[in-house]
């Protein structure tokens, strides 16, 4: 399979994968093995005011990434930037990202706090990340959330064993065959897109630095092939 257009691997590869409703970029950035057949993303968050994940994103990239055998690794800070910067959970229209996407979509009002926005992928940042997903497609795929402090192991066989092995290597203890929530991005990569997508939520605090390391480390390792 032909490179992922930007790629340049050891950390050259970044790409503007579109732009949220305040028109900021999201980018997407490569490392390890530039064209690998093994393509690994990881997105450090997706509601904005979950962002704990992004420091794992920033462990792994540099030497530990470049270190990396046999799979090209993909790193999105984020998803919702427009949500970062507002501390908010949702995009700036008030979205749930994670509750927008096509597959299991259904209507969730504004005020529940899971606004799952006017229609199924109504959202540029949605959108953004489902284009990149389909031209990626990649082995597996990681989210970080907050504050529940599991690894979310999915139903289905795809991800399941994965998902467990990073349980396991990060020390966050899995919460077995937990139901993807309506129109969230796993569960569309899981049915639509026969991807490999698996939530971590880690806990609701700041983590702690060898907290972070092992958590990376645990990407790394799931991420090479073996």
């Amino acid at each position: 399979m032909a490179a992922i257009a930007g790629s340049g691997g050891s950390g050259d590869g970044r790409q503007v994968i579109g732009h949220s409703v305040d028109d900021r970029a999201l980018v997407a950035r490569s490392w390890g093995d530039a064209g690998s057949q093994r393509r690994v993303l990881v997105v450090g968050s997706i509601h904005g005011d979950e962002t704990e994940g992004r420091r794992i994103v920033a462990r792994l990239t540099g030497r530990r990434a470049e270190r990396l055998d046999g799979v090209e690794l993909w790193t999105l800070e984020t998803a919702n930037p427009d949500g970062v910067a507002a501390g908010t959970r949702g995009n700036a229209h008030g979205v749930d990202l994670n509750r927008n996407f096509p597959r299991g979509w259904r209507a969730i009002p504004r005020d529940s706090g899971y606004y799952s926005g006017p229609g199924p992928a109504s959202e540029p940042e949605t959108r953004a990340l489902r284009r990149f997903l389909r031209r990626l497609r990649p082995e597996i795929t990681i989210y970080y959330h907050q504050p529940w402090g599991r690894t979310l192991i999915p139903c289905d066989r795809r991800g399941r064993r994965v998902a467990l092995r990073y349980a396991r290597l990060s020390g966050l203890a899995a919460r077995d065959c937990f139901p993807s929530p309506p129109g969230s991005a796993t569960g569309w990569q899981g049915h639509r897109a026969k991807q490999r997508a698996f939530v971590v939520e880690l806990p609701g605090r700041a983590l702690r630095d060898r907290e972070v390391r092992r958590h990376a480390a645990a990407v790394a390792e799931i991420a090479e092939p073996g």
